[in-house]
């Protein structure tokens, strides 16, 4: 099982950060999943979940689409 690394935290995170979510509010797993993706918890935080199969760079460019796509106005900011 692979891991997310200190540094994909931080990358994922300054993401987050340039839509004002607050680092409270996001929810990142250690371990990575097949596909990964993004949801909204019951909570109003965010689960970013980091794909296996994938790469990374590649994948947090999309993850930047989802998230302009979401309606983050549910989560703390």
């Amino acid at each position: 099982m692979a891991t997310v690394t200190p540094k994909q935290i931080m990358n994922i995170l300054e993401l987050t950060d340039s839509f004002n979510v607050q680092r409270e509010a996001v929810v990142i797993p250690l371990a990575t999943e097949n596909h990964g993706g993004v949801v909204t918890l019951p909570d109003q935080r965010l689960r970013i979940t980091v794909p296996t199969r994938r790469p990374f760079e590649e994948w947090l460019h999309e993850l930047r689409s989802e998230l302009t796509n979401m309606d983050l106005s549910t989560i703390r900011h």
